[in-house]
């Protein structure tokens, strides 16, 4: 069955998390490890052509895939594959490249969420003792208060950390360092080319340094998280109305086409296609 997207989006460094109508896109791939559950059936394919109905899909990052039939009442994520969650996510599931290995078994999924709308009806998890403990990724913070979809958001998140291993987890707190590279790095990004040594001098410490402390408080290395940094700010630039080429500009992408295969690469669909159906969370 033919689906529009249409739902809220909530994008962090390392993560995209969408609820709401998961509709069809194009053949595409992305280095993402993806999430999907529903609380209905929907239909996917592989480069190969092979299709898979499931109401749960784990697809590994780098892997061609498509949705042919979408669903109502669905819950997607993409996990950077070098952050904590998604190496996590991809070694409880193990997929691989073909659409057979996408739906994780019952005793992969026994003790989670069938589906993610009745996840947010019945409220927190209760986690079995294994998938519990460490510090919470900085993607998994509480959205802000005030928008409409702020509780949904946070709900979605806690999905999210369950399949990943990472639920019940404590909140990290952040060196001060890292702090300082995460309030910096926004000014550098209209640049171009956002360079870990620019932003260690920016915060006084060796390259290595600020690297190593990055990954461990945030959950992803500094590159892979400047690149989902401005993907988002291009996101919320077309939300707020701007053209994709002064959004583009504004992201540090070299014009609207760089930013429109990034963003293909990401969804499988044009921004234009999305900015309108989608509600993005700040």
């Amino acid at each position: 069955m033919s689906h529009p997207w249409r739902g809220w989006c909530l994008l962090r460094p390392g993560l995209l998390l969408y609820g709401g109508t998961v509709g069809t896109n194009e053949p595409h791939a992305h280095h993402a490890v993806q999430l999907i559950v529903a609380a209905e059936p929907f239909t996917m394919a592989d480069a190969q052509g092979e299709r898979l109905t499931t109401r749960i899909a784990v697809i590994p990052p780098d892997t061609g895939h498509t949705v042919l039939s979408g669903a109502h009442g669905a819950l997607l994520a993409l996990l950077d594959p070098r952050s904590s969650p998604g190496r996590s996510l991809l070694a409880r599931c193990g997929t691989g490249p073909r659409a057979s290995a996408w739906s994780p078994s019952a005793a992969q999924t026994s003790d989670l969420p069938a589906h993610g709308s009745s996840l947010i009806e019945a409220g927190p998890l209760s986690l079995r003792p294994e998938y519990c403990g460490g510090m919470r990724p900085l993607m998994f913070a509480e959205p802000q208060i005030g928008h409409a979809r702020s509780a949904d958001a946070a709900s979605a998140l806690r999905v999210v950390e369950a399949w990943s291993g990472h639920g019940g987890a404590g909140d990290v707190l952040l060196h001060p360092a890292v702090e300082a590279a995460i309030a910096v790095i926004p000014t550098l990004l209209r640049g171009g080319p956002v360079r870990l040594r620019a932003v260690a001098d920016a915060v006084h410490l060796s390259p290595s340094r600020l690297a190593h402390l990055f990954s461990a408080h945030v959950g992803i290395p500094l590159r892979p998280y400047v690149r989902w940094l401005r993907l988002r700010r291009a996101i919320d630039r077309v939300a707020a109305g701007e053209t994709l080429t002064a959004a583009a500009h504004s992201a540090g992408f070299t014009d609207g086409p760089h930013f429109t295969r990034a963003f293909r690469r990401t969804f499988g669909n044009a921004p234009s296609e999305l900015a309108a159906a989608i509600d993005w969370l700040p």
